[in-house]
């Protein structure tokens, strides 16, 4: 089906559009939701661009209702802190997507980081009752808080492989697998839930474990300005590898410090007499009699002289 968005038309999957309308009926009534898309454990499938299509219809047609949201480059967001401090300042009922594209989700750490950040702001600010479009490659990386209580509906993108016989090189047609774009799962909450649970189960990470609830098709359309994103993407991506840098020196200074402290702390032990090294050995609850061949070894390791144990 087609809707008006900004003054041009736009294409939106039919049954996905009704699910949008209920969550666009209920937003008013204290509630909030979080819109999960994935990309079938792989990238580059057209995730965001999905989600575009998504947080354009809700802003359309929540107007419609009274309640007037932007949804342009600046509602998107690829870190998740950003997001948070937005989403506290912003309206109620605001359409915030959160992209994978700078952090990837592909670090454990900066997965932790994100859903902590989610779920901190669900517990501090839930009554602003936003809808939050979180795009990723796998729901399955989610922690459960998230995956099943939190997450309203699960959209998973995929690629659908056509073979054609093609001339690909001029000399005579030869079979090829075509990847197309444009195909998603639709996952309502129970079978989200049954999808999420039985992953655990099995230990196996894959979607077709539960069926989807409909199966439906979307467009490479961009109702966002694209060179906005494009560019607000790039800059996260610097900012980001320059953190990451930064972090990396960071961590070799506080390496360099710990060498020298040991180095410190060893000449502060070594000058010290037997008796007084065997007393610190007690107080470490370490054999006494072990003392001098403990500070022996730990001096070679440091590179650094160390008297006989007689001295």
């Amino acid at each position: 089906m087609k809707f008006e968005f900004e003054g041009k038309m736009y294409y939106i999957d039919g049954l996905l559009a009704q699910n949008l309308d209920s969550i666009i009926y209920n937003i008013k009534n204290d509630w909030d939701f979080v819109i999960v898309i994935t990309g079938d454990r792989t990238v580059r499938v057209g995730k965001s661009v999905l989600g575009f299509t998504v947080g354009a219809y809700l802003s359309a047609h929540m107007a419609k209702v009274g309640i007037k949201r932007p949804f342009t480059a600046k509602q998107i967001f690829f870190d998740s802190k950003v997001m948070v401090e937005y989403g506290l300042k912003a309206k109620p009922h605001s359409i915030l997507q959160y992209d994978e594209g700078r952090e990837g989700l592909a670090s454990n750490k900066f997965a932790k980081e994100f859903q902590q950040d989610l779920l901190d702001f669900f517990a501090e600010c839930g009554q602003l009752n936003h809808i939050f479009i979180i795009v990723l490659p796998d729901f399955f990386e989610l922690s459960e808080s998230i995956a099943v209580p939190r997450s309203e509906i699960l959209l998973n993108v995929y690629r659908k492989p056509e073979t054609g016989m093609i001339n690909l090189y001029g000399d005579g047609a030869r079979a090829v697998v075509k990847f197309k774009r444009g195909q998603f799962e639709f996952f309502n909450r129970s079978k989200k839930q049954r999808l999420y649970e039985r992953a655990k189960v099995l230990k196996r990470k894959n979607y077709g474990l539960i069926k989807a609830n409909f199966v439906g098709r979307f467009t490479n359309q961009w109702p966002i300005d694209e060179d906005e994103y494009l560019k607000a993407k790039r800059d996260s991506l610097s900012r980001f590898q320059d953190r990451q840098a930064k972090n990396k020196e960071q961590r070799a200074q506080r390496k360099q410090m710990t060498v020298k402290q040991q180095k410190l702390l060893y000449s502060l032990i070594e000058s010290a007499d037997n008796k007084e090294v065997r007393r610190l050995c007690e107080h470490a609850g370490m054999n006494p009699n072990y003392g001098t061949t403990i500070l022996r070894d730990w001096g070679t390791r440091l590179g650094l002289a160390q008297k006989g144990a007689g001295d």
